[in-house]
């Protein structure tokens, strides 16, 4: 959803650039024009009426689609930050190139406007990182992960906080104004692993596994205060938690190795692993690839 002000509290510059991605849909006077109530699903004009919206968004939900999304992610509500991670795995026998989006939506916000609707679903908050999208390639039976931090804001109800991506053809269909959405995602924020803090002013840090792509085994450097406690935890793109490494600082550079095995002492396979590193002063989240 976008709006053209933020007379109401939901207005999102992106969101109404993200408009702009598609001719101007309606004929007025002497010019074409953009104008509300107006549907574009997988870059298709569909119509100015509410009630024609919800069957055709239904027809096109019972086309197989190319892709699958799986997403998953965590947050720290003391902080209202944290990180949404999405995979996007090709179905097909052939090379997907498009642009992946996330946005952050928040539901059910109760705001009177002009044209008598009172209650708002899926609004548009903010996208990340903006409204570009981000372009990938994903071979034939491969897989691609991404991950985005979010900030929530201030005047936002966490409880109502949805994140969409999706994967779509860059290229507009000249035929009928299309640019092909393959496959989307939605996860509702009570779905993400809760990280709980102390301190509320722990920090994130920038710390990267090294090397990365790795074959025999990758080491995580960072500095914290003597004596303090850290874990790090890997992760299978399931969300699975497969190993823990754990110690206590000695005030100098930490240098801590994971060997590529998980808890059981097993080698793990080839692929992409997630990462969470966190102490009572810093906290990371990435990705390491196994070779």
């Amino acid at each position: 959803m976008h709006v053209v002000n933020n007379a109401y509290g939901m207005y999102c510059a992106e969101a109404l650039q993200r408009m702009y991605n598609y001719p101007a849909p309606v004929w007025s006077g002497s010019s074409w024009g953009y104008y509300t109530p107006y549907l574009w699903f997988d870059g298709d004009k569909g119509t100015t009426g509410y009630n024609y919206w919800n069957d055709s968004i239904q027809n096109r939900m019972l086309i197989d689609a190319p892709l699958t999304i799986t997403m998953w992610g965590d947050w720290i509500p003391a902080q209202s930050t944290g990180t949404i991670y999405a995979q996007f795995r090709n179905d097909t026998t052939e090379t997907i190139n498009g642009l992946a989006y996330f946005v952050v939506t928040e539901d059910s916000i109760y705001q009177p406007t002009p044209n008598g609707d009172q209650w708002h679903n899926h609004v548009a908050r903010d996208y990340l990182p903006t409204q570009a999208g981000e372009s990938i390639s994903i071979p034939a039976g491969d897989s691609v992960i991404l991950g985005r931090s979010f900030t929530l804001g201030t005047a936002w109800n966490p409880d109502m906080i949805e994140f969409v991506a999706w994967i779509q053809n860059p290229t507009m269909n000249p035929a009928d104004s299309a640019k092909e959405i393959w496959q989307g995602g939605m996860l509702n924020i009570t779905e993400l692993g809760i990280e709980e803090f102390e301190n509320t002013n722990v920090a994130a840090a920038n710390i990267t596994p090294t090397p990365n792509p790795c074959i025999n085994g990758t080491r995580f450097s960072f500095t914290l205060p003597a004596g303090e406690r850290y874990n790090i935890d890997f992760y299978d793109v399931t969300g699975r938690k497969i190993r823990t490494l754990n110690g206590t600082a000695s005030g100098n550079e930490q240098t801590v190795e994971w060997n590529l095995r998980n808890d059981n002492d097993t080698r793990v396979s080839a692929g992409v692993y997630l990462y969470r590193i966190e102490s009572s002063d810093i906290y990371a989240t990435g990705k390491v690839i196994v070779r």
